[in-house]
């Protein structure tokens, strides 16, 4: 738990970071572009829901196994529920959905909801 509060005060001084410069407008572009990044490393639970193969339409033969992981993360003063699609180095490569609650509990009723 340790290590998620750590990771969550490094988004939150990102985004501040971001505020700084850019201002709030842009900022909050900024955000909701990477936002599969800022949520993946501020998560503080996770829950592993199955894989997911992911087909290339492109090219036949480009197919990539990729897991669906639920999170719960706390960033820039908000608590998130999201589900990501993560790559086999752990690393999360999209964002299939998220929502934004005020409270813990709240979030963590939608991530229990999650599957």
């Amino acid at each position: 738990m340790i290590t998620g509060a750590m990771m969550n005060a490094g988004c939150d001084a990102v985004v501040e970071g971001l505020r700084a410069e850019f201002g709030v407008v842009l900022a909050a572009r900024i955000f909701e572009a990477e936002a599969v990044d800022f949520l993946w490393e501020a998560r503080v639970k996770e829950r592993y829901l199955g894989q997911h193969y992911d087909v290339g339409f492109e090219d036949p033969g480009d197919e990539h196994e990729l897991s669906r992981v639920a999170i719960l993360s706390a960033v820039d003063g908000s608590w998130h529920a999201a589900t990501c699609l993560v790559d086999g180095e752990g690393a999360a490569v999209d964002l299939l959905w998220k929502m934004r609650f005020e409270s813990r509990a709240d979030a963590e009723a939608a991530f229990n909801r999650t599957s």
